[in-house]
């Protein structure tokens, strides 16, 4: 893939980090979260929003070890666009969820974190509401009503949003979105995904869902579910945006399906409630996604960055993944932007922002022309991640068509 890559001298002799920006002060890597600080092995699993004070929220796991190892779930906060951070606070402490078992509880894991702010409650506006899961299990929400500094007591919508045949469950985990426009303007629309079979357990076909709410988190109920567990393309972790049309663009980590490429997408017409039928015959909703989407079997973000509906003078839509195409090669590594400018139809690669080991992500638009990601990341020497970064970029470093 095409790249142009300039360094930041100080920065990136620090950061062993790569970037192909053309701001290298505004482009420069800031660690969030660093593994074995604050208490925890491991921080993995970012999201971010920006509250309606202008703040950044950075959420993230706070891991002991791997996926299934005692997890908090935590933030830090930015009030100056992402330059610097501010220390940790637990949003949801695994200790508190001990009570829900009755025998001996196992390690604890709470994640998923799909934060998005509802500007448009006339009652509490600027509310923060916070879906994650218990033991990739049960589903819960709270919400914050000053700009993530306090939280709700915590309360399980389990039974309102999961089947009864599904076993895993994950919301996002990326920023979930509020609609701006017609019929269902203000529904807030979480992407989440599934398993059938046991409780909690990481195996069974796989599906994707939206949870939906129309009443500003008073309630929460499913919308659309994708069970076409009997295809080839392996619907896993999901993101969304909303069209200018009114449609929602759903995009989807491929879960190691026999279809080409990684990743699938799939629209809705009516505000998530269903997916539309795929123009691809051989899929019913979700169909392959080619063009430049080769990242790895992995987690993936969508952004609505501009829209000319809000004033902006174009359209655009950002996605950030790894890059299979990039210096490193294959694997979890080099991550990279991809664009649209006409709303999902076509995609371009746009610039690398980081070389080397990275993986899960989340994009913000921090003002007009002005963006951020929050990634897991590592140096180029290193096998692996060990590190939550982000990275400030404009318009001008994407370089549209």
């Amino acid at each position: 893939m095409r790249s142009v890559v300039l360094r930041s001298a100080t920065v990136a002799a620090i950061l062993g980090m790569c970037v192909g920006l053309t701001n290298a002060a505004e482009s420069a890597n800031v660690t969030v979260f660093q593994n074995s600080t604050d208490g925890y092995k491991v921080f993995r699993i970012p999201a971010i929003i920006k509250a309606a004070n202008g703040d950044l929220l950075a959420f993230c796991e706070a891991r002991s070890g791997g996926d299934a190892s005692d997890i908090d779930l935590v933030s830090k906060r930015s009030s100056d666009g992402g330059k610097t951070w501010q220390i940790l606070q637990v949003v949801q402490n695994r200790v508190d969820f001990r009570r829900l078992f009755e025998d001996a509880a196992p390690p604890i894991t709470i994640g998923n974190p799909a934060p998005v702010v509802d500007l448009l409650d006339p009652e509490h506006r600027g509310r923060i509401w916070l879906p994650f899961t218990l033991e990739n299990d049960r589903v819960f929400v709270t919400y914050s009503d000053d700009h993530g500094r306090t939280w709700a007591p915590r309360r399980e919508i389990t039974h309102d949003v999961k089947l009864r045949n599904w076993g895993w469950y994950a919301t996002g985990p990326v920023h979930s979105i509020q609609l701006q426009r017609g019929e269902h303007r203000g529904r807030l629309v979480i992407p989440a995904d599934h398993r059938l079979g046991d409780d909690g357990a990481d195996r069974g076909p796989e599906g994707v869902q939206s949870i939906i709410s129309d009443d500003h988190g008073k309630t929460w109920r499913l919308g659309a579910i994708d069970d076409t567990y009997g295809d080839d393309l392996k619907a896993n972790e999901t993101t969304v945006v909303e069209l200018n049309d009114g449609r929602l663009y759903f995009n989807t980590r491929d879960q190691k399906g026999t279809s080409k490429g990684t990743r699938g997408s799939a629209y809705s017409s009516d505000g998530g409630e269903t997916f539309d039928p795929a123009t691809n015959p051989n899929y019913k909703y979700f169909s392959p996604e080619g063009g430049p989407f080769d990242p790895p079997v992995v987690q993936c973000a969508l952004l609505r960055a501009a829209s000319s509906l809000n004033g902006d003078d174009r359209d655009l839509i950002l996605f950030s993944g790894p890059d299979e195409s990039g210096p490193s090669g294959k694997g979890r590594s080099d991550l990279r932007l991809r664009y649209s400018t006409d709303e999902s139809a076509t995609w371009h690669d746009g610039p690398l922002i980081h070389e080397g080991p990275a993986a899960y992500s989340d994009l913000v638009r921090l003002r007009a022309g002005q963006f951020g990601v929050l990634f897991e990341a590592g140096s180029k020497e290193r096998k692996g991640h060990d590190r939550i970064d982000f990275v400030r970029f404009g318009m001008a470093d994407l370089k549209l068509k």
